[in-house]
Formats: structure tokens, sequence, C-alpha cells
């Protein structure tokens, strides 16, 4: 896929899905990041407790339940604005949502809302960008503390590869 455009984003290979059709919760999307960044235990200051190990696999296990069955993962670059994909059948101006699992960690299907912006053929593939419909509120805040993470990771793995 061609470069996706300037700003915070990361690149990834995450199980996805478009759903023309899907309804998204914000709570639901708000607290699953929020959650998603108190699991993240790169970043955890304080160490943790046999309790919140305990608490910690309870969600693993929830989510897995939940999710048995998740989309094939494909190679993804999420912006705070844009999304860029790899998909078939997807029309520019379309508006849906955008399933996706945001971290191996938590494996949790979760449906954020999209308006499709372009649709490129690259080379054998088809390139979809679409622009965040977040709105403002809990939901966009936590999305957004999420991608500021994964980039901020994403470059550290950069930088220690060079190392």
């Amino acid at each position: 896929m061609n470069a996706f455009p300037e700003g915070v984003h990361f690149d990834a290979v995450l199980p996805l899905v478009w759903q023309p059709e899907a309804r998204w919760q914000p709570f639901e999307v708000a607290r699953y990041l929020d959650v998603l960044a108190d699991f993240d235990t790169v970043e955890r200051a304080e160490p943790v407790t046999g309790e919140q190990a305990k608490l910690d696999l309870q969600l693993v296990w929830l989510a897995r339940l939940m999710n048995p069955v998740l989309p094939v993962p494909v190679a993804v670059t999420i912006g705070l604005e844009f999304v860029r994909w790899p998909a078939d059948g997807v029309v520019v101006g379309a508006q849906g949502c955008l399933a996706m699992v945001p971290d191996e960690a938590l494996p949790h299907l979760l449906s954020l809302p999209v308006e499709v912006v372009a649709v490129e053929t690259v080379g054998t593939e088809t390139a979809v960008t679409a622009r965040w419909l977040l709105g403002q509120g809990a939901a966009r805040d936590a999305f957004e503390r999420y991608v500021f993470r994964r980039h901020r990771e994403q470059i550290r793995h950069e930088r220690e590869a060079k190392s």
C-alpha cells in the first residue's frame, strides 16, 4: 500500500473486517481502550500484583470467549484521523465500521465508525482509506491515547532495530 498521510500513525498487522451495517458503542470503545492501556505491561510503572495478574488473565479469557473466531489479520496503517487497509468491494463515500482487534494482548473485536474517502489499486491490492467518525468524548480521547501509545512503541522498535 502507498504511504499513509503525514501525522501520528502506526503500522500493524491486525485482525480486521469492514462492516457496512455495523453500529458502534462509544462507551465500549472508551472502556476497552482504557483497559487495554492499563493492561499494557510495557508501560506499567508499578509491578503487577497477584490479584491484578488474575484479573488480567480473566479479561483475556473473557475476550477469547466473546470472539472465538477473529477476522484474518491484514496490514493496516492507523492514524489519528485516518485508517488504511486492503479490502475489496468497498466504495468511496460508504459509511460503516472497521471492526478490528487493536491488540493481541486482549483479543476483542472492536467496531469503530469510518467513512471511506479513497479506494486505490496498488499493485494487486485495493487500498481503502477511511476517515474516523469517532466524534468527541471519551471514545475519541481513548482512541487518540491508543494511537499515540502505539506510535511511540513503533518508533522505539525502529530505533532498537537500528542499534
